[in-house]
């Protein structure tokens, strides 16, 4: 899964070193194409999430993914060109986490992911050509549930999701390219966010969402050279 080369020409790890002030939780960790997954630590009463996801989306093989295995949480991916963050968050009980649930381009209808009462859902894996301010994936909630949807004008996008049993939450926090400002999402005291809805044209190293805190807030950001980035992310 994870025998993607660097780019020629690149420096991701210099491209990592310019992110400032990611998310301090619990054993949260980077990714870059080319690299072996990255330990997050024990499954243990902790859930695991995207918070940030940077460079060129160009092809089916392209992805970023946090996951568990063998008791241990991972974000890795597969692919040349591209970057992500995961953020860990500790838990009351690991029964709280659901398990990852698939949309995959093609679907003419929504994954539904259950009810919104008392869960939040995030984004865990995304994937496939993002060549377009047409393409994207989203977490969102309708209706009394949660759902997965997506748009891939590649016919090869493809996400995960997962929720967590959480009495309160706070989101619908958007960000897009033509903000000249980061969007405010609240005080990091007691909270957690993860990135629910990446869009846009994701061709370089330029092209990048984040979650990150900044004086004891949480804050929604990107960068783009090209057309229609855009984030979305919830707080619990």
């Amino acid at each position: 899964m994870l025998d993607g080369q660097g780019e020629e020409g690149s420096d991701p790890q210099a491209a990592l070193e310019t992110i400032t002030q990611e998310l301090p939780y619990n054993n949260g960790g980077d990714w870059t194409a080319g690299y072996p997954a990255t330990p997050l630590g024990s499954t243990s009463n902790r859930v695991c999430f995207l918070t940030r996801i940077q460079g060129a989306f160009d092809s089916g093989y392209d992805s970023v993914h946090v996951f568990a295995s063998g008791g241990s949480w991972y974000i890795g991916g597969s692919g040349t060109a591209h970057s992500a963050r995961a953020g860990c968050a500790d838990r009351a009980s690991t029964t709280s986490l659901s398990v990852e649930e698939s949309w995959t381009a093609g679907q003419s209808l929504p994954t539904n992911l259950g009810s919104t009462t008392g869960r939040v859902c995030f984004l865990t894996r995304v994937g496939g050509s993002f060549n377009s301010a047409a393409d994207w994936v989203y977490v969102y909630p309708s209706g009394g549930s949660w759902f997965l949807f997506g748009n891939s004008q590649a016919g090869n996008g493809f996400a995960r999701a997962r929720c967590i049993t959480e009495s309160s939450y706070n989101g619908g926090y958007a960000w897009n390219q033509s903000q000249t400002y980061p969007t405010h999402m609240g005080s990091t005291s007691g909270r957690s966010c993860a990135l629910t809805r990446m869009a846009g044209q994701f061709d370089s190293w330029n092209e990048m969402i984040r979650i990150y805190s900044s004086v004891g807030s949480w804050y929604l950001s990107g960068t783009s050279a090209h057309t229609g980035v855009g984030a979305r992310a919830y707080c619990f």
